[in-house]
């Protein structure tokens, strides 16, 4: 054996792993539900629901957000733009949530966190994240933590 053919029998080997840690969902997202704890010049605790649908392996279109009382303030806080879920190839821990919100201040936030799934459980949790504002001379949006349960929802 040369040692061209050893070499590209290593990078095989290497690469197959990746090939096989390609992600992707299975299932839906309807009947999604939990909380976020949320500030921008407010801290506020809302509770959060949304349906969702498998759009293909790796995204998921979600419909139906909504944000509704938690803490009293919440009745201001509305969601914004597209929402949307994506696997994170390589990882079945991680789902990136691309989401927005007007918040107390009409000061929206639109963009994408990074969650941690787990699968068992089938709770997405973001923790310490922060949203950009739409309006560049705007303030971010920080997600202290939240949780969601997704029971129809597989990732693998």
């Amino acid at each position: 054996m040369n040692k061209f053919t050893a070499l590209m029998g290593t990078v095989a080997a290497l690469a197959m792993p990746f090939a096989a840690n390609a992600q992707s969902f299975s299932g839906n997202a309807n009947g999604s539900s939990g909380y976020a704890d949320l500030e921008q010049t407010l801290r506020v605790t809302c509770d959060v629901t949304f349906d969702g649908t498998v759009t293909s392996s790796t995204t998921i279109a979600i419909s139906s957000p909504d944000i509704a009382m938690g803490d009293f303030n919440c009745i201001f806080v509305v969601p914004q733009g597209t929402w949307s879920a994506a696997t994170v190839p390589g990882d079945a821990t991680k789902v990136d949530i691309t989401m927005g919100a007007n918040t107390v201040a009409n000061d929206p936030c639109y963009g994408t966190v990074r969650g941690d799934w787990n699968n068992s459980t089938k709770v997405l949790t973001i923790t310490n994240q922060t949203l950009p504002p739409i309006d560049p001379s705007g303030n971010i949006c920080t997600i202290h933590d939240a949780s969601i349960s997704i029971p129809n929802l597989n990732l693998s």
